[in-house]
Protein backbone atom coordinates (compact mmCIF):
# COMPACT_ATOMS: atom_id res chain seq x y z
CA UNK A 1 0.00 0.00 0.00
CA UNK A 2 2.80 2.38 0.99
CA UNK A 3 4.63 1.54 -2.24
CA UNK A 4 1.48 2.22 -4.32
CA UNK A 5 1.08 5.65 -2.65
CA UNK A 6 4.71 6.46 -3.31
CA UNK A 7 4.34 5.50 -6.99
CA UNK A 8 1.25 7.67 -7.30
CA UNK A 9 3.10 10.60 -5.76
CA UNK A 10 5.99 10.09 -8.18
CA UNK A 11 3.65 10.13 -11.16
CA UNK A 12 1.93 13.29 -9.92
CA UNK A 13 5.29 14.96 -9.34
CA UNK A 14 6.45 14.01 -12.84
CA UNK A 15 3.24 15.44 -14.32
CA UNK A 16 3.70 18.65 -12.34
CA UNK A 17 7.24 19.04 -13.63
CA UNK A 18 6.03 18.60 -17.22
CA UNK A 19 3.42 21.32 -16.73
CA UNK A 20 5.93 23.67 -15.09
CA UNK A 21 8.83 23.26 -17.48
CA UNK A 22 7.30 22.11 -20.75
CA UNK A 23 3.90 23.68 -20.51
CA UNK A 24 0.50 22.32 -21.38
CA UNK A 25 -0.65 22.21 -25.02
CA UNK A 26 -1.76 25.65 -26.18
CA UNK A 27 -5.49 26.21 -26.48
CA UNK A 28 -6.91 27.51 -29.76
CA UNK A 29 -7.13 30.98 -28.22
CA UNK A 30 -3.43 30.93 -27.33
CA UNK A 31 -2.18 30.03 -30.82
CA UNK A 32 -0.51 32.74 -32.86
CA UNK A 33 -1.93 33.04 -36.36
CA UNK A 34 0.17 33.09 -39.52
CA UNK A 35 -1.71 33.97 -42.70
CA UNK A 36 -0.09 32.15 -45.61
CA UNK A 37 -1.20 32.85 -49.16
CA UNK A 38 -0.17 30.27 -51.74
CA UNK A 39 -0.06 30.81 -55.49
CA UNK A 40 -3.27 28.83 -55.93
CA UNK A 41 -6.30 27.48 -54.05
CA UNK A 42 -6.09 24.57 -51.59
CA UNK A 43 -4.32 22.07 -53.83
CA UNK A 44 -2.53 18.86 -52.85
CA UNK A 45 0.63 20.72 -53.93
CA UNK A 46 0.62 22.35 -50.49
CA UNK A 47 0.64 19.00 -48.69
CA UNK A 48 3.11 20.17 -46.02
CA UNK A 49 0.53 22.56 -44.58
CA UNK A 50 -2.17 19.90 -44.37
CA UNK A 51 0.16 17.38 -42.71
CA UNK A 52 1.30 20.02 -40.23
CA UNK A 53 -2.30 20.70 -39.28
CA UNK A 54 -3.46 17.06 -39.27
CA UNK A 55 -0.51 15.85 -37.17
CA UNK A 56 -0.60 18.81 -34.80
CA UNK A 57 2.89 20.06 -35.65
CA UNK A 58 1.77 23.67 -36.00
CA UNK A 59 -0.37 23.57 -32.87
CA UNK A 60 2.54 22.11 -30.89
CA UNK A 61 4.62 25.06 -32.12
CA UNK A 62 1.93 27.44 -30.86
CA UNK A 63 0.78 28.35 -34.37
CA UNK A 64 -2.49 28.41 -36.24
CA UNK A 65 -2.12 28.48 -40.03
CA UNK A 66 -4.69 30.43 -42.02
CA UNK A 67 -4.26 29.32 -45.63
CA UNK A 68 -5.45 31.78 -48.26
CA UNK A 69 -5.76 31.33 -52.06
CA UNK A 70 -4.32 33.48 -54.83
CA UNK A 71 -4.59 33.66 -58.60
CA UNK A 72 -0.92 33.08 -59.25
CA UNK A 73 2.34 33.84 -57.45
CA UNK A 74 2.30 37.52 -58.38
CA UNK A 75 -1.16 37.84 -56.86
CA UNK A 76 0.08 36.11 -53.70
CA UNK A 77 2.86 38.67 -53.30
CA UNK A 78 0.44 41.53 -53.97
CA UNK A 79 -1.74 40.35 -51.09
CA UNK A 80 1.24 40.37 -48.73
CA UNK A 81 2.17 43.87 -49.92
CA UNK A 82 -1.30 45.25 -49.14
CA UNK A 83 -1.47 43.44 -45.79
CA UNK A 84 -4.03 40.74 -46.57
CA UNK A 85 -1.52 38.00 -45.68
CA UNK A 86 1.74 37.61 -43.77
CA UNK A 87 3.64 35.15 -45.99
CA UNK A 88 3.39 34.48 -49.71
CA UNK A 89 4.51 31.32 -51.47
CA UNK A 90 5.77 32.59 -54.81
CA UNK A 91 8.57 32.39 -57.34
CA UNK A 92 11.58 34.68 -57.13
CA UNK A 93 10.44 36.97 -59.97
CA UNK A 94 7.15 37.69 -58.22
CA UNK A 95 9.18 39.04 -55.32
CA UNK A 96 11.62 40.86 -57.60
CA UNK A 97 8.85 42.77 -59.36
CA UNK A 98 7.54 44.08 -56.03
CA UNK A 99 11.02 44.86 -54.69
CA UNK A 100 12.00 46.90 -57.74
CA UNK A 101 8.93 49.06 -57.06
CA UNK A 102 10.31 49.90 -53.64
CA UNK A 103 8.44 47.33 -51.54
CA UNK A 104 10.56 46.13 -48.61
CA UNK A 105 10.12 42.38 -49.03
CA UNK A 106 12.34 39.60 -47.76
CA UNK A 107 12.62 36.06 -49.09
CA UNK A 108 13.44 33.79 -46.16
CA UNK A 109 12.74 30.11 -46.90
CA UNK A 110 12.62 27.97 -50.06
CA UNK A 111 10.27 25.01 -49.46
CA UNK A 112 10.88 23.64 -52.97
CA UNK A 113 14.27 24.38 -54.46
CA UNK A 114 14.19 22.49 -57.75
CA UNK A 115 12.31 23.97 -60.69
CA UNK A 116 9.48 21.83 -62.08
CA UNK A 117 8.01 24.45 -64.43
CA UNK A 118 7.83 23.51 -68.10
CA UNK A 119 6.55 24.63 -71.47
CA UNK A 120 4.33 22.08 -73.21
CA UNK A 121 4.36 22.71 -76.96
CA UNK A 122 2.23 21.31 -79.77
CA UNK A 123 4.80 20.25 -82.34
CA UNK A 124 1.96 19.62 -84.82
CA UNK A 125 1.58 23.41 -84.88
CA UNK A 126 5.10 23.81 -86.17
CA UNK A 127 6.85 24.46 -82.84
CA UNK A 128 10.20 22.68 -82.87
CA UNK A 129 12.36 25.28 -81.12
CA UNK A 130 11.75 28.41 -78.98
CA UNK A 131 12.01 30.75 -81.97
CA UNK A 132 8.94 29.01 -83.45
CA UNK A 133 6.80 30.43 -80.63
CA UNK A 134 6.68 33.76 -82.47
CA UNK A 135 3.10 34.48 -83.47
CA UNK A 136 1.77 31.60 -81.35
CA UNK A 137 -0.66 31.57 -78.44
CA UNK A 138 0.57 30.30 -75.07
CA UNK A 139 -1.69 29.34 -72.16
CA UNK A 140 -0.72 30.62 -68.70
CA UNK A 141 -2.56 30.29 -65.42
CA UNK A 142 -2.93 34.05 -65.02
CA UNK A 143 -1.15 37.24 -65.98
CA UNK A 144 0.29 37.45 -62.45
CA UNK A 145 1.75 33.97 -62.23
CA UNK A 146 4.99 32.00 -62.29
CA UNK A 147 3.59 30.44 -65.44
CA UNK A 148 3.79 33.79 -67.20
CA UNK A 149 7.05 35.01 -65.66
CA UNK A 150 9.04 31.90 -66.56
CA UNK A 151 7.70 32.09 -70.10
CA UNK A 152 9.04 35.65 -70.23
CA UNK A 153 12.48 34.34 -69.30
CA UNK A 154 12.44 31.63 -71.98
CA UNK A 155 11.27 34.09 -74.64
CA UNK A 156 13.86 36.72 -73.75
CA UNK A 157 16.67 34.16 -73.61
CA UNK A 158 15.80 33.18 -77.18
CA UNK A 159 15.54 36.66 -78.67
CA UNK A 160 11.77 37.04 -78.30
CA UNK A 161 9.53 39.13 -76.06
CA UNK A 162 5.98 38.98 -74.72
CA UNK A 163 4.79 40.99 -77.71
CA UNK A 164 5.88 38.14 -79.99
CA UNK A 165 3.27 35.78 -78.52
CA UNK A 166 -0.30 35.96 -77.28
CA UNK A 167 -0.73 34.88 -73.66
CA UNK A 168 -4.14 33.57 -72.68
CA UNK A 169 -5.13 32.97 -69.05
CA UNK A 170 -6.75 29.55 -68.56
CA UNK A 171 -6.29 28.77 -64.88
CA UNK A 172 -5.12 25.17 -64.58
CA UNK A 173 -7.14 23.81 -67.50
CA UNK A 174 -4.23 23.52 -69.92
CA UNK A 175 -5.50 20.37 -71.62
CA UNK A 176 -8.70 21.99 -72.87
CA UNK A 177 -6.81 25.00 -74.20
CA UNK A 178 -4.34 22.77 -76.07
CA UNK A 179 -6.90 20.32 -77.43
CA UNK A 180 -9.32 23.00 -78.59
CA UNK A 181 -6.60 24.87 -80.44
CA UNK A 182 -7.10 27.91 -78.23
CA UNK A 183 -3.40 27.61 -77.35
CA UNK A 184 -0.38 26.27 -79.21
CA UNK A 185 1.62 25.79 -76.02
CA UNK A 186 1.09 25.86 -72.26
CA UNK A 187 3.35 27.16 -69.51
CA UNK A 188 2.70 24.45 -66.94
CA UNK A 189 4.40 22.36 -64.26
CA UNK A 190 4.93 18.78 -63.08
CA UNK A 191 1.57 17.99 -61.49
CA UNK A 192 -0.36 19.71 -64.30
CA UNK A 193 1.63 17.68 -66.82
CA UNK A 194 0.80 14.48 -64.95
CA UNK A 195 -2.90 15.28 -65.31
CA UNK A 196 -2.44 15.88 -69.03
CA UNK A 197 -0.17 13.00 -69.97
CA UNK A 198 -0.75 10.34 -67.30
CA UNK A 199 -4.40 10.80 -66.33
CA UNK A 200 -5.88 11.14 -69.80
CA UNK A 201 -6.19 14.91 -70.05
CA UNK A 202 -4.70 14.57 -73.52
CA UNK A 203 -5.90 11.46 -75.42
CA UNK A 204 -3.29 8.77 -75.99
CA UNK A 205 -3.53 9.11 -79.76
CA UNK A 206 -2.53 12.80 -79.55
CA UNK A 207 0.25 12.65 -76.96
CA UNK A 208 2.96 12.26 -79.60
CA UNK A 209 2.07 15.73 -80.92
CA UNK A 210 3.41 17.33 -77.74
CA UNK A 211 6.84 17.94 -76.23
CA UNK A 212 7.70 19.09 -72.72
CA UNK A 213 10.49 21.66 -72.48
CA UNK A 214 11.90 22.21 -68.96
CA UNK A 215 12.46 25.79 -67.88
CA UNK A 216 15.31 24.64 -65.69
CA UNK A 217 18.11 25.68 -68.10
CA UNK A 218 16.82 29.25 -67.86
CA UNK A 219 15.58 29.26 -64.25
CA UNK A 220 17.58 26.69 -62.25
CA UNK A 221 15.75 27.29 -58.98
CA UNK A 222 14.39 27.71 -56.43
CA UNK A 223 10.91 27.08 -57.79
CA UNK A 224 9.14 28.52 -54.75
CA UNK A 225 10.13 30.88 -51.97
CA UNK A 226 8.39 32.34 -48.95
CA UNK A 227 8.23 36.15 -48.96
CA UNK A 228 7.16 38.51 -46.19
CA UNK A 229 7.41 42.21 -45.55
CA UNK A 230 10.72 42.88 -43.82
CA UNK A 231 9.14 44.73 -40.90
CA UNK A 232 6.74 41.85 -40.20
CA UNK A 233 9.50 39.26 -40.53
CA UNK A 234 11.78 41.09 -38.11
CA UNK A 235 8.99 41.52 -35.56
CA UNK A 236 7.99 37.85 -35.82
CA UNK A 237 11.37 36.16 -36.30
CA UNK A 238 10.94 33.66 -33.46
CA UNK A 239 7.40 32.84 -34.59
CA UNK A 240 8.64 32.22 -38.13
CA UNK A 241 11.46 30.01 -36.87
CA UNK A 242 8.88 27.92 -34.99
CA UNK A 243 6.84 27.72 -38.17
CA UNK A 244 9.84 26.55 -40.20
CA UNK A 245 10.67 23.89 -37.59
CA UNK A 246 7.09 22.59 -37.71
CA UNK A 247 7.11 22.71 -41.51
CA UNK A 248 10.28 20.62 -41.55
CA UNK A 249 8.53 18.00 -39.41
CA UNK A 250 5.75 17.93 -42.00
CA UNK A 251 8.20 17.53 -44.86
CA UNK A 252 9.97 14.66 -43.15
CA UNK A 253 6.65 12.96 -42.44
CA UNK A 254 5.57 13.33 -46.09
CA UNK A 255 8.87 11.90 -47.25
CA UNK A 256 8.64 8.91 -44.89
CA UNK A 257 4.89 8.33 -45.36
CA UNK A 258 3.89 9.42 -48.88
CA UNK A 259 0.81 7.18 -49.05
CA UNK A 260 -0.46 8.44 -45.70
CA UNK A 261 0.24 12.00 -46.86
CA UNK A 262 -1.82 11.31 -49.99
CA UNK A 263 -4.75 10.32 -47.76
CA UNK A 264 -4.34 13.44 -45.63
CA UNK A 265 -4.27 15.57 -48.78
CA UNK A 266 -7.59 14.10 -49.90
CA UNK A 267 -9.24 15.51 -46.76
CA UNK A 268 -7.91 19.04 -47.14
CA UNK A 269 -7.30 19.85 -50.82
CA UNK A 270 -9.84 20.49 -53.54
CA UNK A 271 -10.11 17.92 -56.30
CA UNK A 272 -7.83 15.56 -54.37
CA UNK A 273 -10.01 12.46 -54.25
CA UNK A 274 -7.65 10.56 -56.61
CA UNK A 275 -5.01 9.06 -54.31
CA UNK A 276 -2.88 7.96 -57.27
CA UNK A 277 -2.64 11.55 -58.48
CA UNK A 278 -2.03 12.79 -54.93
CA UNK A 279 0.86 10.37 -54.58
CA UNK A 280 2.31 11.47 -57.95
CA UNK A 281 2.23 15.14 -56.88
CA UNK A 282 3.76 14.25 -53.52
CA UNK A 283 6.56 12.34 -55.24
CA UNK A 284 7.27 15.42 -57.34
CA UNK A 285 7.34 17.54 -54.21
CA UNK A 286 9.65 15.19 -52.34
CA UNK A 287 12.11 15.35 -55.23
CA UNK A 288 11.87 19.13 -55.33
CA UNK A 289 12.62 19.56 -51.63
CA UNK A 290 15.64 17.25 -51.72
CA UNK A 291 17.26 18.61 -54.87
CA UNK A 292 18.28 22.01 -56.09
CA UNK A 293 21.14 24.44 -55.44
CA UNK A 294 22.58 24.26 -51.93
CA UNK A 295 20.28 21.52 -50.59
CA UNK A 296 22.96 18.81 -50.39
CA UNK A 297 25.16 21.09 -48.29
CA UNK A 298 22.58 22.91 -46.18
CA UNK A 299 19.44 20.79 -46.16
CA UNK A 300 15.89 21.25 -47.37
CA UNK A 301 14.50 24.76 -47.40
CA UNK A 302 17.81 26.35 -48.33
CA UNK A 303 17.59 29.54 -50.40
CA UNK A 304 20.75 29.57 -52.50
CA UNK A 305 21.67 33.25 -52.68
CA UNK A 306 24.19 32.79 -55.52
CA UNK A 307 21.59 31.14 -57.75
CA UNK A 308 18.93 33.70 -56.88
CA UNK A 309 21.41 36.52 -57.45
CA UNK A 310 22.27 35.14 -60.90
CA UNK A 311 18.58 34.92 -61.72
CA UNK A 312 18.17 38.59 -60.82
CA UNK A 313 21.14 39.52 -62.99
CA UNK A 314 19.76 37.49 -65.89
CA UNK A 315 16.36 39.13 -65.46
CA UNK A 316 17.96 42.57 -65.68
CA UNK A 317 20.13 41.66 -68.68
CA UNK A 318 17.13 40.19 -70.52
CA UNK A 319 15.03 43.27 -69.90
CA UNK A 320 12.52 41.51 -67.64
CA UNK A 321 13.58 43.52 -64.62
CA UNK A 322 14.23 47.25 -64.91
CA UNK A 323 16.25 47.64 -61.71
CA UNK A 324 19.13 45.75 -60.17
CA UNK A 325 18.12 43.46 -57.30
CA UNK A 326 20.70 42.78 -54.60
CA UNK A 327 19.74 39.24 -53.67
CA UNK A 328 22.19 39.20 -50.77
CA UNK A 329 20.13 41.87 -49.00
CA UNK A 330 16.65 40.55 -49.86
CA UNK A 331 17.19 36.83 -49.27
CA UNK A 332 17.98 35.24 -45.93
CA UNK A 333 17.87 31.72 -44.50
CA UNK A 334 15.97 31.38 -41.26
CA UNK A 335 16.56 27.99 -39.68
Amino acid sequence: MVKQVQNTRCRLLALLLVVLFVGSPASAAELETIRIINWGPKLVDFIDLYVGEENGYFAEAGIRIEQLPAEGAGDAVRNVVVGNADIAMADAFSGFFAIQKGIDLRGFYCPYTQNWMTLVVNTAHGIKKPADLKGKTVAVTSQASTSRYYLMVLLAANGLSESDVTMVSVGRDFASALLSGRADAASSWGSANWAMFKAGGIPADQIDDFEIWPYIPYVPGPNEMYFAQSEWLEANKVLVQRFIAALKRSKLFVEANPDKAAEIGSRYAIGADNLVRNRAVIDYRIGMQNNGPGVAEHGMGWCDVDTISQLAKDGLALGILDKEIDAETVVTNLK
